[in-house]
């Protein structure tokens, strides 16, 4: 039985343990992201995005930095559904780093859908900026 409990206790203590302040800087990378789009802040979105930054959106477009800036206007504002995230995953190894999570959107009439979205962060400087964004829809659950 002690051994098992010596096997054990390393195992408890990872579960336990906080995120290590890498993954935590990155993932406050992608809130804010996500935040300031929201918000239609062009000037706080582009302090999130690296130079070569490139997204790939829902319907498969590849969008460059200067388009997704463009987009997120002050302007071109228009509502936004409530979103929910889950299921995040943050991969970092150097200054490279991939954060996986589902969005879910609530559409009128009580309809959800869904999407995967990876983000690609680099560190450059100190600080973690985004290089990449792809949005991939979640097919609904087929009924039956």
């Amino acid at each position: 039985m002690r051994t098992s409990l010596s096997i054990l206790a390393p195992v408890a203590m990872l579960a336990a343990s906080p995120a290590p302040a890498q993954d935590t800087a990155i993932l406050a990378l992608v809130d804010r992201f996500e935040a300031v789009r929201l918000r239609y802040d062009p000037v706080a979105l582009a302090a999130t995005l690296a130079p070569d930054y490139e997204e790939i959106s829902p319907v498969g477009t590849v969008d460059p930095r200067a388009a997704v800036l463009g987009f997120y206007a002050p302007a071109a504002r228009r509502p936004a559904p409530a979103m929910t995230v889950d299921e995040t995953i943050v991969y970092a190894r150097g200054d490279t780093a991939l954060v996986t999570r589902r969005q879910s959107i609530a559409l009128p009439g009580g309809t959800t859908r869904s999407l995967r979205v990876r983000y690609v962060a680099r560190r450059s400087g100190g600080s973690w900026l985004l290089v990449s964004a792809q949005y991939t829809p979640i097919p609904p659950a087929r009924a039956g």
